[in-house]
Parts: C-alpha cells; structure tokens; sequence
C-alpha cells in the first residue's frame, strides 16, 4: 500500500466530529476516519444514473396482472417512491429494465420529465433474471459507477456515503446490507472491514444478520463480468459469489427505511409503507 506518515494538528472541536465517524464497521479508527473524510471532500457526491430492476414478480390486481413494481401502497405506486428517492439523491438518469406488462410502468410514468428525471425503458421479451436483465443495459449506463435496485422493495436511503465508498474501496459492486432478526429469505453476507468475504442467497440456515436490501453500487468494469448465457442468471447466484471470491464485492451497512414486498408478505409491507408514508 502506498501510503506515507503525516503529523497533523487539528482543533478539539474538529478531532471530536471525526471521531464521532469511527463506528468500527466502515471507519475503523481515527486515522481511518481522516483519511475517508479527506477522500470524501475531494469526490463527487453521487451517480446521476440508475437502473431500475422491474421485470420480475406480476400479481393479479383488479382481473389482470400487473408488475409488482407498480403495487399500490400509501396511495403511490411503489415504484414512484423509489423514483422520488432517487431525485431526492440527485441520481435523475433512470433506465428502468421492464417485462411483462410493460406498458402499465411506462404509461404511468412516462419520460419521467413529470418526476424531475429521465427515463429510458428495455423491455425483455423473456425472463432473463436480474443478471441477465442487467446484460442489456451496458449501453445506457456509461463509463462511470452507477446504482442498480431491485423495483419491488421500499427505499429511503441517503446513498450519497454509499457511492463515495465504493469509490474508495475501488469495489466493482457494493451492496447495502441491513441487519435482520430472521435472514431466510434474504442474501446473506459476512464482513471484514467492507469487503464481503461470501455472499449466499436465501440459505436454509440462518447465520449472519446482514442481508442485501437489493440496492448496489456498479463500477462499469462489473459488467464484462455478467454472464451471457441464454437462461435466466441471478445476481445473487452468479456474479456476487464470484466477486466476494476475487475480494471485489464490498458492503455499506445503511441506515434508513427499507421493506421488501416479497409475494408471501406483500399486505404487511403495504401496510408498512403507508404507516412511513402517512406519518411524514
């Protein structure tokens, strides 16, 4: 590593907030902490683009069936909040990645110009998982690192510390894990610093308490990685191993709201959501 010894002399005020950054997770120590915030006043903020996973699950809702990305919650569609959340970041460059029933998603939101952002649909002629969906987006997403979200979960997040992470871990995926108390189901991940020493998907037993809430962070190198075969691949099967194997699969712990709208869950999580949503 090719770093050099620095003495500094810094006011109590200013050593006290950077202390207060350590939390032994994603800042180990002190000298850890400057470094990081030296780091992060010197990067851009934020990826303007993002890609919108929305192809998967359908329901049947009123006598037809409609992309679980578009289940009503709170009065909104849930894939307007996550659209919201990501303007709220300034990430405003969505492509959204679409199957079945397609045109409910882009009848209702259109180019985006009524959202504060723009939007660019692929719609799949066939299931491909998230992997395979992924594939399709290389041309849209340009040079630098963007996020990729899975359309059928609730977000709040502040993903600006996220990006910058990844940044300087030079990950070329990071993944916002939360804890849970019951972990089947989810992805599952266990840390050294923030690098993912495996990832395994929806296990039968539970282990760690950090699970994937379905939000990354790519750096474009990731995707000449996905595979390119004609079945439908899973991120969580087949590149997040490999990348955990290669010590380039990083995660940022994040703190905010997050609920999936699994199909075996999906009033609670309507319920969830309007209970967020009616109290601010």
């Amino acid at each position: 590593m090719n770093k050099e010894r620095l003495t500094i002399t810094l006011d109590k005020k200013v050593l006290s907030a950077v202390d207060e950054t350590i939390d032994g997770i994603n800042v180990r120590n002190r000298s850890h902490a400057i470094e990081r915030l030296i780091e992060l006043a010197l990067l851009q903020n934020t990826s303007q683009k993002a890609v919108i996973l929305a192809g998967g699950d359908t329901i049947l809702s009123k006598g037809k069936r409609t992309p679980k990305s578009m289940v009503m919650a709170g009065g909104l569609p849930l894939l307007e909040y996550t659209i919201r959340m990501l303007s709220k970041n300034n990430t405003n460059d969505i492509v959204i990645l679409a199957g079945e029933n397609s045109e409910e998603i882009s009848n209702y939101f259109g180019d985006g110009s009524s959202f504060g952002v723009r939007i660019t649909y692929v719609v799949e002629n066939k299931r491909r998982g998230t992997e395979g969906a992924l594939f399709f987006a290389r041309g849209l997403v340009g040079h630098g690192p963007f996020f990729v979200l899975n359309g059928d979960n609730y977000y709040d997040f502040n993903i600006a510390e996220m990006y910058k992470q990844h940044i300087i871990t030079k990950a070329l995926v990071t993944i916002a894990l939360t804890t849970v108390e019951k972990t089947t189901g989810f992805g599952v991940t266990r840390l050294d610093g923030s690098r993912i020493l495996d990832f395994v998907e929806k296990p039968a037993i539970e282990g760690s308490k950090l699970v994937s809430t379905g939000f990354y962070v790519f750096s474009n190198a990731a995707l000449d990685l996905i595979s390119k075969s004609n079945k439908p691949v899973m991120l969580e099967r087949s590149l997040f191993p490999r990348l955990a194997s290669m010590g380039k699969l990083h995660g940022y712990v994040v703190s905010g709201k997050w609920i999936p709208f699994d199909l075996g869950r999906l009033e609670a999580a309507i319920k969830g959501v309007e209970a967020l949503t009616s109290s601010g």
